[in-house]
């Protein structure tokens, strides 16, 4: 076993260091292309977590009339609990609500004292599930708590909920076709690589076929030179990768910009980003195997590999 693995292994060191200049243009086009991939995978999971936390904090206010009863406000509150769709609802109360006011903004307190104790009525604040948290089932709950009792007033605001579904959508749709267009990058690469090797190499393959050496042995150095430059070249995307966002994060835009604090505010964990060296590796392979089977299938190359 030892005695065939190791002159394939031999054999795919010299050809990453025959060609030096060919291994680093390799290694560096697919951690170029890894890193862009890497950059949105960035984005796209602190933009993810943004708007989950954003969804959570989605809220559906239900005010009760002045007049409303101790007994219409319990009703509502277990009307509440017993709800599917509502995964919290907090009972404020209408001192509760002039406090926050005035702390919020304690240069009003004295109007607010001068405008009535009906200014802060009694309300609920609602949070919706993730499973419920649609406008149109929103919108659903809040018709059907506007005629409860002692209710004066529902408000959420639709288009919120609208403008949060709008940006995943678009996140998501547009990851799929970002996605798809660094991997063929990384292929083609590869490939045209891996293509430029073997004709680099046609008269020695030629001599190790007529030695008798198998279309196995010949395309294995090739694959494994292939799975190193995906590796390094993965590698390379993540260590970039990384150092870009830890100088972003120390940065003052980074500072300044709520919005990129959105964008960049947390790097990923490591088995989401671990993906780009193990992607590296699968796309070199699938790459050099097509480019292989196509350079065998060309005129004058058809002894290739």
């Amino acid at each position: 076993m030892t005695s065939a693995v190791l002159p394939v292994l031999r054999e795919a060191r010299d050809g990453l260091t025959r060609h030096p200049a060919l291994t680093i243009l390799a290694t560096l086009s697919m951690a170029v292309s890894l890193y862009v991939l890497g950059m949105f995978v960035l984005i796209a999971w602190n933009v993810r977590l943004t708007t989950a936390a954003l969804g959570k904090e989605l809220q559906m206010q239900v005010y009760m009339r002045p007049d409303a009863t101790p007994e219409e406000i319990e009703a509502l509150r277990m009307g509440l609990r017993s709800d599917d769709a509502v995964a919290e609802a907090r009972l404020v109360t209408a001192a509760e609500a002039r406090r926050r006011f005035e702390g919020r903004y304690p240069r009003l307190s004295g109007l607010a004292a001068g405008l009535g104790e009906n200014l802060f009525p009694t309300s609920f604040e609602v949070v919706l599930r993730s499973a419920h948290q649609g406008p149109e089932e929103a919108e659903r709950l809040a018709k059907a708590y506007r005629v409860g009792p002692g209710v004066d007033e529902v408000r959420f605001d639709r288009g919120w909920f609208e403008r949060l579904t709008s940006l995943l959508g678009f996140f998501r749709n547009g990851g799929y076709g970002i996605g798809a267009l660094l991997v063929m990058a990384v292929m083609v690469t590869v490939g045209a690589i891996v293509r430029l090797t073997v004709m680099a190499r046609r008269e020695e393959i030629e001599i190790m076929k007529l030695v008798g050496a198998t279309a196995s042995f010949i395309r294995a150095p090739f694959l494994l030179g292939a799975a190193t430059q995906g590796l390094a070249g993965g590698l390379l995307a993540f260590l970039a990768l990384r150092l870009t966002w830890a100088m972003l994060v120390r940065s003052n835009p980074y500072r300044e910009n709520p919005m990129l604090a959105m964008a960049a505010g947390q790097f990923p964990p490591l088995d989401v980003v671990a993906v780009l060296p193990l992607l590296g590796v699968v796309l070199a392979l699938a790459a050099a195997a097509l480019s292989l089977r196509r350079a065998s299938a060309q005129p004058g190359s058809r002894n290739a590999a």
